[in-house]
């Protein structure tokens, strides 16, 4: 592995294992998204993520094979919500759910899931957009290839992280799959910490029909941008209502400004190609 690949797997883990310590912010000014590459050089880099997905134009006729889920009917004994300065993030480290299939390439062991949400319900808060529109909240669930046997390595690797993209659209009624998480929020109001919540199946969190995606190679959303993410964006989004939006900014930025905006703003397909799967 190259120097290059070493310091940027070191800055990332300084970045995210030192609560206060992060030289990036979601903000304008020195350590906004347009000056991240300052820090992470990899965040200049020409396959980064996220992007605006144009339908027509993603590529794809043939079936796709389906995407396997494994132990995503599984409730987990714990879960954790944490605050981890620059969004709410779940985990259950007992949980051995993982992909496989959908041509991702091997076995992708889950390892935590978050969001992405606005300061406005109307403007929304996805990273990705489809045709150019914009969700008011966006689920990413990461998962690490088994044989690198850590999230850590596998962000060593040009295929070691595929991420499950779900689009959170707006509705008048609140989505009780999503209550338990919810109600975590406000036990994590302040950066750097975590509460216990109410386990659930992951499976209640991805969309009822999962056959029809868009598919790309990208990187992670935040520093270091490491390229290494095979992203699956799933065409049919869950629900989430303006009183659940509400909860997610009632927390707290490291700042102490409310956690909102909390997108990286779009970046350039360049030469990549969006595939559109609908799977058999």
């Amino acid at each position: 592995m190259s120097s290059y690949h070493h310091c940027s797997l070191l800055v990332l883990v300084l970045a995210v294992a030192v609560t206060g310590s992060e030289d990036w912010s979601y903000e304008d000014g020195a350590n906004g998204p347009e000056h991240w590459a300052d820090h992470y050089p990899e965040c200049g880099g020409s396959s980064q993520s996220p992007i605006n997905i144009f339908t027509w134009l993603a590529v794809g006729d043939e079936p796709w094979p389906r995407i396997q889920f494994h132990n995503y009917d599984s409730i987990p004994l714990t879960m954790t919500i944490t605050n981890n300065g620059h969004s709410a993030q779940v985990s259950s480290p007992e949980l051995a759910a993982s992909i496989s299939g959908g041509s991702l390439g091997g076995e992708y062991v889950f390892s935590q899931f978050h969001f992405h949400w606005g300061s406005d319900d109307a403007v929304g808060g996805s990273e990705h957009t489809i045709n150019s529109v914009r969700y008011a909240n966006e689920l990413h669930l990461v998962h690490y290839k088994s044989e690198y046997g850590s999230i850590d390595e596998a962000l060593n690797h040009p295929d070691g992280v595929a991420v499950l993209g779900v689009l959170l659209q707006l509705s008048d009624a609140d989505n009780v799959l999503l209550d338990n998480i919810v109600q975590g929020l406000a036990s994590i109001k302040e950066p750097g910490s975590t509460a216990t919540i109410t386990s659930f199946p992951l499976i209640n969190i991805i969309p009822r029909e999962t056959r029809e995606f868009y598919r790309y190679q990208g990187s992670l959303t935040t520093p270091g941008c490491n390229e290494v993410v095979t992203w699956t964006v799933f065409a049919n989004p869950i629900t989430v209502s303006s009183v659940q939006m509400d909860a997610f900014r009632s927390i707290d930025f490291e700042n102490g400004a409310p956690m909102m905006d909390n997108y990286r703003p779009l970046q350039p397909l360049n030469d990549r190609k969006v595939f559109k799967g609908v799977q058999d």
